[in-house]
């Protein structure tokens, strides 16, 4: 069982709790997710099973969001789950949250939310956060491709749709874009909608997949490593090199590719394992052992 499904997580659950309940239904070890959805957000959640482990890190990072924002209220974990912190009558009009959102594409610094996991001298911030112990965080370097409101809900609340990289807190943006107006804003709703070629087309629901378990069926909503990693230029070798690229052995490979990029190595018959060309060799990254 070596490949990928991605579950349309449902509301109120964690990413963990999804993966542990995976890894009770299918009775794997091997099992791991790319990229954390907070407990109130739905949509797309990649699961790698068995060696597709090994590639989460080379699945393409650029994710996209629907979510919507809440003007006129602050939360204190920036969403609708927290505990409202400050209130404002300043409602910001479908212009002027127009001419801001210029200010959010492109690379910028962001900082993550109190109510994160991201650490803080080796403990987490939203642990902290929970015991009102005062911290700061750092801003990290994020990239938004796109940024756009597709209008109202309601008075206070709009739609937004975003395309950004790995690592970017909606959150945060939700945040920065109410201090931004003059106001203060959380997300009330959030669904990821596209992780690099995946769509929600290819999803399948958490109990509809472990039906599909039941009646053992469910290899066929599974995604070979081949597939999901389908952005990545592939090299053709064969047997002799396949098994000296698996014995931790470059081979001499020309190319004139950029030396930083990845490249999936794989013979007429199997994926071999990622190699990275340096020099004129390619070497070893990951090896599966499919």
């Amino acid at each position: 069982m070596d490949g990928w499904i991605f579950i349309d997580k449902p509301k109120n659950i964690t990413s963990f709790d999804v993966i542990q309940k995976l890894r009770r239904i299918l009775n794997i070890k091997k099992i791991g997710h790319s990229g954390t959805l907070d407990p109130f957000a739905t949509g797309i959640l990649a699961v790698a099973l068995g060696e597709a482990t090994k590639s989460i890190h080379y699945f393409n990072p650029t994710k996209v969001y629907a979510f919507n924002i809440v003007f006129g209220e602050s939360k204190d974990t920036d969403d609708i789950t927290g505990k409202t912190v400050n209130r404002s009558n300043i409602i910001p009009t479908l212009e002027e949250i127009d001419q801001c959102l210029k200010k959010f594409t492109g690379k910028l610094s962001q900082v993550p939310p109190k109510y994160s996991a991201v650490k803080v001298d080796g403990k987490r911030a939203y642990k902290l956060a929970r015991n009102n112990e005062k911290f700061e965080l750092k801003a990290k370097e994020v990239s938004i491709k796109s940024l756009e409101c597709l209008g109202t809900k309601n008075s206070k609340e709009y739609c937004f749709k975003m395309e950004c990289s790995s690592g970017t807190y909606v959150r945060s943006i939700a945040r920065d874009l109410g201090k931004m107006l003059g106001t203060f804003a959380y997300v009330s709703e959030l669904r990821r909608i596209k992780i690099g070629g995946i769509a929600e087309k290819d999803i399948i629901l958490l109990d509809k997949f472990e039906e599909l378990v039941h009646i053992g069926v469910h290899f066929e909503v599974m995604h070979s490593i081949r597939d999901v990693l389908d952005d990545i230029p592939a090299v053709l070798i064969d047997d002799e090199l396949s098994h000296k690229f698996q014995n931790g052995l470059s081979f001499e490979y020309h190319s004139k590719k950029s030396e930083t990029n990845y490249l999936l190595i794989e013979t007429k018959n199997r994926l071999v394992g990622i190699g990275r060309e340096t020099k004129g060799k390619i070497k070893p990254i990951r090896v599966f052992n499919l």
